[in-house]
């Protein structure tokens, strides 16, 4: 009897952490690819990019002291507390009349999702020990997230023909209290294990030992440095370059995003079972990279060809994304928060190189050398995933 109870409160646990990524995901996704635009009404183009730069070094000064609070304050009330950061964060960007009430708000908004992910990332650990089903669990964790992913673009490029940004604001920010709700409810009887007493450079000392570990995170970051260019220039580049409304785009960014629901899960099932994660994570990078090359070479604005390309964008990135998210956490466990931080900082880290490499290209060039350089970077993955000792 007590190992059904115990059954039962696993699957609970499980399913309330999914709940909780999905209503993230909701509110995360409703205005991710309008931050860029949103910020053009308060700063010039070329300063949006820094702005991301100093929202991620607020991110990685709090990866870095993680690890030591939640020692003291516990995992829980730590996840509440970046909640908050993250409220205050959306209510100043609906409120801001000015630049610096704006690119306050919009630093601590991109600073506190991480720290969100990070804390949802030690529960999901803490109650899923089973290693051999860690593809097949992170992928259903991670399509729960993109199937608000692929929808939100549509839903904001129709909120938009008679709504303004700041609304869009309000309505993601709302969905921070059903968030609350689930964490109060089911999430704080989970206790995870206390974090290792080990320094940030003891854990890059001991992550750099370890050469499976180590070209893992490589890949995973080379995977963020992708997202963090196309999150912040893409859109961008579609309005200001290319020509497309926001309707267009919103349905553009609708079809881009359908890899993620459609694969992650049977791929994270044949990384369990069959293949493990190497060769899969090999074709996901070459496949992001040569379509990273085929947006700098498209300048027409064909809608189908547009869509085909950003289509084939994101099933390479649904490839690499599961595999790369699989390969590390099978080799980690809950206790390990100071290396699961390591590897959630190529987030925030991603967002302080892109922007400062394509500010860089776009003072030189222009918007197209971006997504050249952006190709060249990203086939590094798989080269770093060639190293990696395949699971299977």
């Amino acid at each position: 009897m007590e190992g059904i109870l115990s059954r039962i409160k696993h699957h609970r646990s499980i399913l309330a952490i999914y709940g909780a990524n999905l209503i993230l995901s909701l509110h995360y996704f409703l205005i991710i690819y309008i931050n860029s635009s949103y910020m053009e009404g308060f700063v010039s183009e070329k300063i949006v990019g820094t702005l991301f730069v100093l929202g991620a070094i607020f991110s990685l000064f709090l990866f870095y002291s993680a690890p030591n609070i939640v020692r003291k304050i516990g995992l829980y009330k730590y996840f509440l507390l970046t909640i908050l950061l993250e409220f205050v964060g959306i209510l100043g960007l609906i409120f801001a009349k000015g630049p610096k009430i704006a690119i306050v708000a919009f630093i601590l908004h991109q600073a506190a999702i991480p720290m969100i992910l990070y804390c949802l990332d030690i529960f999901l650990e803490h109650v899923s020990k089973d290693e051999s089903n860690t593809g097949s669990v992170r992928g259903v964790y991670l399509t729960l997230a993109n199937t608000t992913l692929v929808l939100s673009p549509m839903v904001v490029g129709i909120m938009l023909l008679t709504m303004t940004f700041n609304y869009i604001y309000a309505v993601s920010a709302l969905l921070l209290l059903p968030l609350l709700f689930v964490s109060t409810h089911w999430l704080k009887s989970i206790k995870p294990e206390p974090p290792k007493r080990t320094g940030i450079k003891e854990t890059i000392s001991e992550t750099w030992e370890n050469k499976d570990i180590r070209f893992g995170m490589l890949s995973h970051y080379v995977l963020q440095f992708f997202y963090a260019t196309m999150v912040v220039y893409l859109p961008l580049h579609l309005v200001n370059t290319i020509g497309f409304s926001w309707p267009e785009i919103g349905a553009l960014f609708t079809i881009m995003l359908l890899p993620f629901v459609i694969f992650e899960i049977p791929v994270g099932w044949l990384a369990d079972k069959k293949y493990g994660e190497k060769e899969l994570m090999i074709f996901g990078f070459i496949v992001s990279s040569v379509s990273a090359l085929l947006i700098a070479i498209q300048q027409n604005p064909i809608f189908l060809i547009w869509a085909f390309i950003l289509f084939l964008s994101r099933v390479g990135a649904s490839f690499a994304e599961i595999t790369t998210e699989s390969y590390f956490f099978k080799h980690t466990k809950g206790s390990d928060s100071d290396t699961i931080s390591l590897f959630r900082m190529s987030r925030p880290l991603s967002y302080v190189v892109a922007p400062i490499i394509a500010t860089i290209l776009l003072a030189l060039s222009g918007m197209q050398s971006v997504f050249i350089a952006l190709s060249a970077i990203t086939i590094l993955g798989a080269f770093f995933a060639l190293r990696i000792k395949d699971t299977r």
